[in-house]
């Protein structure tokens, strides 16, 4: 593996860590918000209410994340098939041309041969 490679895979990974501590931080922001609004709760009630819906929040970003990424890999497969079908195709209608000019050339060659005989 080169250096390039590793630092882009070790950046991309320091980015997916912060980006998953950001969205820990503000669903406890929120979850403490949500417990406060709440009258009558002693401090410990808070507490298990914000933990429950931190918890709550965290696990659906992460199904959400989770839902995305493999919604990429299937457009990106859809992606390299169709670019597959399309060099695929190119080459197949290059070829065609290909054979068509070494046919015509082939025939010029003869046709002069024989106006030249």
């Amino acid at each position: 593996m080169d250096a390039s490679y590793e630092a882009a895979l070790g950046l991309h990974q320091i980015e997916g860590f912060l980006h998953q501590e950001a969205n820990r931080r503000e669903a406890h922001r929120r979850a403490r918000d949500f417990a406060w609004e709440l009258p009558g709760l002693t401090a410990d009630q808070r507490l298990v209410i914000e933990e429950a819906y931190a918890r709550r929040e965290v696990e659906n970003a992460r199904r959400v994340s989770q839902y995305l990424a493999d919604r990429i890999s299937q457009v990106e497969a859809q992606h390299e098939a169709r670019h597959r079908r399309f060099a695929r195709g190119t080459a197949v209608a290059m070829g065609v041309v290909t054979l068509g000019l070494i046919g015509l050339c082939i025939a010029v060659i003869l046709g002069t041969a024989v106006g030249a005989a």
